[in-house]
């Protein structure tokens, strides 16, 4: 048997692989049928077309034709240094998806008491209620302070 599942090894990324790390052309404010841009000295033409987006706001938004897969998107991503594609043909990925910058304490402890991520995302949201809410208390003690020290 070649791979069982799950014995395969996690992919690693590195840093060229990464969006973050590569220039990117976002649509907002641009109008007209087409952008020409330049990357590293080559010159694209890239489509823009106007479409009703419908939400809180209806109006009609610019949207980027990728020129691999034709696909509508916001944001176009360098590639190879001569083209521009949309995230999903260029292959590259989100850096949060594969740096944990969870701490080491938690996780171990998350580890150890076999609770889920999301035991710990829920506690410390109850503890920054918790802050605000004292935080409020403390405010307003303290106007009520100053009132009395007015008289």
């Amino acid at each position: 048997m070649v791979a069982a599942f799950g014995s395969a090894r996690e992919r690693k990324w590195s840093d060229h692989q990464l969006l973050e790390n590569h220039p990117i052309v976002r649509v907002g404010g641009l109008r007209g049928p087409e952008v020409t841009v330049f990357v590293n000295g080559h010159e694209q033409i890239i489509q823009l077309e106007m479409e009703w987006t419908f939400g809180r706001k209806q109006r009609q938004r610019p949207w980027f034709r990728c020129s691999s897969c034709n696909r509508r998107c916001r944001t176009l991503h360098e590639v190879g240094g001569t083209s521009l594609v949309c995230r999903i043909c260029s292959g590259y990925d989100y850096r949060g998806r594969h740096k944990d910058r969870a701490l080491p304490a938690a996780k171990r402890v998350r580890r150890v008491a076999g609770l889920p991520h999301r035991a710990l995302a829920r506690e410390a949201l109850i503890a920054q209620v918790e802050i605000a809410r004292l935080l409020r208390d403390t405010i307003r003690d303290l106007e009520r302070r100053a009132k009395r020290g007015k008289r």
